[in-house]
């Protein structure tokens, strides 16, 4: 470094990123510097540093175009670096040493954390007991394969927290919410939300209609329910329409057997 240089160091901005998205670093410079040179660069987790870019004279140089980024780093403008296509290994701390006219540096540092897509979550309903007097339900927020996930509960069709609800616990992990609700409650719809930084999903189930049953019924066992119902009602079709041609036929031969019977005069 030019021992006539100043250097400043600020400290890490946080910037998060979606799989597949696309970030932008901007450096943040007080009004009236001019910038020189703007180099990037790349620190990983295992320790190497990369040297991506550089900003020199309105160009752009990659000093290794074949490195892990290729040809996802754009200049968006004189002071900024444009990351497309986000890979999971793009997390890291990037670092912009900016050179500004006559003879200082400063170097600015992002921390990138890139997330992948939150996934939609799915309400299970378990030890369910509907009697007069209320509805005891257990709710389950699943989240497939996802760790880094933050999982959090609302009620009301127009979801707020669930504030001063009466008789309901929270695992410590968020997922698993009991309720104890008492008959035609007036806030029976239920979200669980799961997001992370850069996204969110929901999904909601309407109580009232579990309690009102007295338990869940998956889809399996409505299935089930029906193509038994279709079985009953067809036998018992079958078995009248039997009955019905066995009397019809025994109406139709009952004059022939009357004159066969006739005592000869």
């Amino acid at each position: 470094m030019d021992p006539g240089l100043i250097q400043a160091l600020t400290p890490h901005r946080q910037v998060n990123g979606i799989l597949g998205g696309l970030v932008l670093l901007s450096v943040d410079l007080s009004p009236g510097k001019k910038v020189k040179v703007i180099e990037w660069r790349f620190h990983a987790g295992s320790g190497v540093t990369i040297q991506l870019a550089e900003f020199t004279g309105g160009k752009f140089e990659r000093p290794d175009p074949s490195d892990r980024f290729k040809q996802r780093l754009e200049k968006y403008n004189e002071t900024s670096l444009r990351i497309k296509v986000l890979e999971l290994g793009d997390s890291g701390v990037y670092e912009a040493r900016i050179k500004i006219v006559p003879a200082t540096v400063e170097e600015q540092a992002f921390l990138l954390a890139v997330y992948e897509p939150v996934p939609v979550p799915k309400i299970k309903s378990h030890s369910l007991s509907s009697t007069a007097v209320g509805c005891n339900v257990t709710l389950q927020c699943e989240v497939s394969g996802r760790e880094d996930v933050n999982v959090s509960w609302s009620r009301g069709n127009s979801p707020r927290d669930l504030g001063n609800l009466e008789r309901y616990q929270l695992s410590p992990d968020g997922r698993t919410l009991h309720l104890s609700l008492q008959p035609n409650p007036l806030h029976s719809t239920f979200t669980c939300m799961a997001s992370n930084p850069v996204d969110q999903k929901n999904i909601s189930l309407y109580l009232q209609s579990i309690c009102q049953s007295g338990g869940e019924l998956s889809a399996g066992r409505v299935c089930l329910l029906a193509y038994t119902s279709f079985m009953l009602t067809s036998l018992v079709s079958v078995q009248l329409l039997l009955i019905y041609s066995s009397v019809t036929d025994r109406r139709t031969r009952s004059p022939d057997r009357a004159i066969r019977t006739l005592p000869k005069q």
